[in-house]
């Protein structure tokens, strides 16, 4: 069984803010590799309220000192932007924070997935969301980073939405994270690395 070191990186969302179970997607992704015997490592590495060059400015030193060298495999998760919608900050720039992380990640032999961005309830959000998550796509793509298109794949976002509304607004509960986690786990790219 190989020894599988895996960083989650992003931002509240990729945290699991809201989650009163505290797993969050990426929690329960990890949960559910060790129910099926795989030896995984995860680190979970959102910070709620960062933008993409704030993650990305974090992300060598945070990333390194967790699987650099450890292990049979090693992994970067990617997601994140949400922030830079509510912050007003440019496309460029967060597909530039992107592209660093991407590119620095697989300088250093790591494996690297992105995820885009989730849907919003509102319409004029979910369309900027929309928008990031093209250019978000075509600069992973271009990198040779899998992307998911969470927005396309989870086909209902009514759980994630109603949490949010319980909630805080913004952040959904245990459900809509669980549902992101379902997408995830079940994903080509990433079921492929776990198994290969």
């Amino acid at each position: 069984m190989p020894d599988l070191r895996v960083c989650f990186l992003g931002d509240s969302f990729t945290l699991g803010t809201g989650d009163v179970e505290g797993l969050g997607w990426a929690g329960r992704v990890h949960a559910a590799e060790r129910g099926r015997g795989t030896d995984l490592t995860a680190y979970n590495l959102g910070i709620r309220g960062q933008t993409g060059a704030e993650i990305a400015a974090r992300a060598e030193r945070e990333i390194d000192e967790r699987i650099a060298g450890k292990g049979d495999r090693q992994a970067v998760v990617v997601a994140f932007g949400t922030n830079d919608i509510r912050l007003d900050r440019p496309v460029e720039e967060t597909a530039a924070a992107l592209e660093q992380v991407v590119t620095w990640a697989k300088t250093r032999g790591y494996d690297v997935f992105v995820m885009g961005t989730p849907r919003a309830a509102e319409p004029e959000l979910d369309a900027i969301r929309g928008q990031l998550n093209l250019d978000l796509e075509y600069a992973a793509r271009r990198l040779g980073a899998p992307f998911l298109d969470i927005r396309q794949r989870l086909g209902d976002w009514s759980r994630w939405h109603k949490g949010a509304l319980d909630g805080d607004g913004i952040h959904p509960g245990a459900e809509g994270y669980a549902a992101v986690a379902a997408v995830f786990s079940a994903w080509t790219p990433w079921r492929q690395w776990l198994d290969a």
